[in-house]
C-alpha cells in the first residue's frame, strides 16, 4: 500500500512499529509540563500525528483514529481542543508537505504547525 508518496511499513511490522511508537510516547509525555512549555508541546503533538501517519497502522481510517489520538493527547495535557486537520486546501498542502519533511527526518514544519494551532486554541 502506498499512501500520497509514503509507503507505510509491511503489516507485519505494524505491531512492533506501535509498541514501539506507544513508549515513545509515554516517555515524551512525561517530559511535557502541563501547558508550561509551548513549544515543548508543539514538538510532541508533532511527534505523535507524524508517527502515526508514518505507521499507518491501517488500511482506512489512519487520519481520523490519528485526530481522536491528538485529541486525546491535548486532554491529557490539559490543554483546550485545538484544529486538527484544516479544511483550507492551502493549509491541508501545506500539513502534507509538513509529514514528508518529518518522513525525512525534520519535524520543524509539523511543529510549526501544531504550534499555530496551539496558540490559536489558548486565545
Amino acid at each position: 500500500m502506498e499512501v500520497g508518496t509514503h509507503k507505510p511499513p509491511p503489516y507485519y511490522e505494524v505491531p512492533v512499529h506501535i509498541r514501539q511508537y506507544c513508549d515513545d510516547l509515554i516517555a515524551r509525555l512525561s517530559t511535557v509540563t502541563h501547558g508550561k512549555d509551548i513549544e515543548k508541546i508543539a514538538e510532541t503533538l508533532a511527534f505523535t500525528d507524524w508517527r502515526f501517519q508514518w505507521i499507518h497502522p491501517f488500511r482506512d481510517f489512519n487520519g481520523r483514529v490519528g485526530r481522536i489520538l491528538l485529541t486525546a493527547v491535548l486532554f491529557i495535557l490539559k490543554l483546550p481542543p485545538a484544529e486538527t486537520a484544516s479544511v483550507e486546501p492551502s493549509e491541508k498542502e501545506r500539513y502534507l508537505m509538513s509529514l514528508r519533511s518529518a518522513d525525512g527526518g525534520d519535524l520543524s514544519k509539523l511543529t510549526e504547525i501544531w504550534l499555530e494551532r496551539l496558540l490559536q486554541a489558548l486565545k
